[in-house]
């Protein structure tokens, strides 16, 4: 016997909403270039932004500054604020200006909008803007959330408001994978705006080329099989009637 759980979906934005990926590193690079020693340190952070698309841009900053000289505690805080603020900059252009996959608008035809979370590690007051650019709080009502705190701070939160059972991730990244992993939390791949074939997907794991097909698909999260317990109950009988 199926019965329907109640589920809520939670959708990272770039690389699977928006075709944004690209865009934001090239607006990461610029942010860094002037801070950069040499051609061989900018290619070296440019390879590392490229292998590690679905890091945050503080974390990426991060490993930046610690291929930088030493310097002092101030010096770098600096460094890093100047950079993170070129990035916020450069990156809202960047995300208004991408390609939306249209298929997003029809997940409410399938998912209650309560149910439907956005997820994403853009900037707080940035995503504002861009969720009332593309018109995401009609269809994501349960929640547009940015950052900071960090993506798994804010997933923690809302695991804790339910169960990991009740939630599914839906993301293009390994570092949303492990986050779900961690969590307990289901975990689907769309592959459409993906940089990498996911070769890091669990066997357990969901794989989805558009958003399109993971709607049709939907139903695979919320149906839960039980036992039907009268039948269970008539068994029993029999067999204790028959020894």
């Amino acid at each position: 016997m199926l019965i329907k759980k109640e589920t809520f979906f939670v959708f990272d934005m770039d690389g699977v909403i928006l075709d944004s990926l690209d865009k934001l590193s090239g607006c990461l690079i610029k942010a860094v270039e002037p801070f950069c020693q040499s051609d061989e340190h900018y290619q070296s952070f440019f390879k590392f932004d490229k292998e590690n698309p679905g890091l945050s841009r503080f974390e990426k900053t991060d490993f930046f500054l610690e291929s930088l000289p030493n310097n002092s505690h101030i010096k770098t805080d600096k460094i890093r604020q100047q950079i993170l603020d070129q990035f916020d900059s450069f990156s809202l252009d960047a995300r208004i200006s991408s390609t939306v996959d249209e298929s997003t608008y029809n997940l409410p035809s399938r998912i209650a909008p309560r149910n439907l979370l956005l997820l994403s590690n853009c900037d707080n007051s940035q995503l504002s803007i861009i969720a009332a650019h593309f018109g995401f709080h009609q269809i994501f009502s349960g929640g547009i959330v940015g950052t900071p705190p960090s993506k798994k701070s804010r997933f923690s939160e809302l695991v804790n408001k339910n169960n990991s059972s009740s939630y599914v991730s839906i993301s293009d990244s390994e570092s949303d994978a492990i986050i779900a992993r961690s969590l307990g939390v289901a975990f689907a791949f769309i592959q459409n705006f993906a940089r990498d074939q996911a070769p890091w997907l669990n066997d357990d794991e969901n794989r989805f080329q558009t958003i399109k097909e993971f709607i049709l698909s939907s139903d695979l999260f919320t149906e839960l099989k039980i036992v039907n317990k009268s039948r269970t109950h008539n068994s029993l009988v029999d067999r204790n009637s028959s020894g």
